[in-house]
């Protein structure tokens, strides 16, 4: 019973995490919307068959040795559906 309760009480904090990271996720995509939008304002908007490419902003500030030679552009993505 003991155990039971240690790994229920571990599955929620595991939960708990993964909420909290994704309302910070939120909040920071939020802030960036705002800067992009105050800097160039209106929508930026792709159309089918665009070539688009990711930035990979967490390699930025990355301790790990092998991490920092990752690419941090990802390859061209053709745009199929908006």
């Amino acid at each position: 019973s003991d155990v039971s309760t240690q790994m229920a009480y571990v599955a929620q904090q595991q939960l708990d995490g993964y909420d909290a990271a994704v309302q910070h996720a939120v909040k920071r995509k939020a802030a960036f919307d705002k800067r992009v939008l105050e800097r160039t304002p209106g929508e930026v908007i792709f159309c089918q068959g665009q070539l688009v490419q990711f930035y990979r902003s967490n390699l930025d500030y990355t301790f790990d040795a092998k991490r920092k030679l990752l690419p941090k552009w990802s390859p061209p993505h053709r745009v199929t559906q908006r």
